[in-house]
């Protein structure tokens, strides 16, 4: 029971720790400078990851098979579809809409500044400008050694390829094939084609 006014336990909040006032006088113009500092090396990072961001657009843009696929948003709007379909038979998926449309959103603002970047990029520069493949890890490397924000941009690239392989391992599947599958006419076909390549 409370000790002041003799209720139960349950019918009050209960604070288990105590709160303390501390007056610190901070020296405003030193503050505004180390705002204004901290400002300036974010614009700094801005521009150095904008920078690498268009580089590797343009390589994956010049080794692409298919330089932009927009398939994905026809996939997207299929599942909206089907979620307003969810929708007007009583399911309760309006987060699920919401978070489908911003998808796309993103998605479309990303493939804008991909174009963007890819035609700005070309009419300043030839293809001999294009990254080479090996070129590729000291940029990551130099994202990953930004002050402010290379940890956050390392964590997250760790968190991708987790994913990446979780969802690799789902998907490959090994099969062994009994020793007659050696010398079937399928597997001579492939051998016969692998041998004249």
């Amino acid at each position: 029971k409370c000790l002041k006014c003799d209720c139960l336990w349950s019918e009050h909040q209960h604070i288990t720790y105590e709160y303390e006032t501390n007056i610190v006088r901070l020296d405003g113009s030193c503050s505004l400078a180390d705002i204004d500092k901290r400002i300036s090396d974010l614009r700094d990072e801005k521009t150095k990851i904008e920078d690498i961001y268009k580089k590797l657009a343009k390589f994956l843009h010049a080794n692409s098979i298919l330089p932009l696929n927009d398939d994905i948003l026809e996939y997207l709007r299929h599942f909206i579809r089907e979620e307003q379909i969810k929708k007007n038979s009583d399911s309760q998926n309006n987060d699920v809409i919401q978070g489908l449309e911003e998808m796309m959103k993103s998605y479309e603002q990303e493939m804008e500044l991909f174009k963007r970047t890819i035609h700005s990029e070309k009419d300043r520069s030839s293809s001999k400008d294009v990254l080479k493949s090996d070129e590729i890890f000291s940029l990551v490397e130099t994202l990953y050694n930004l002050p402010i924000n290379g940890q956050n941009i390392r964590e997250q690239v760790k968190v991708l390829i987790i994913n990446q392989k979780k969802l690799i391992s789902k998907r490959e599947v090994l099969v062994k094939l009994p020793a007659k599958a050696d010398s079937s006419t399928l597997m001579r076909q492939f051998k016969n084609i692998k041998s004249s390549n």
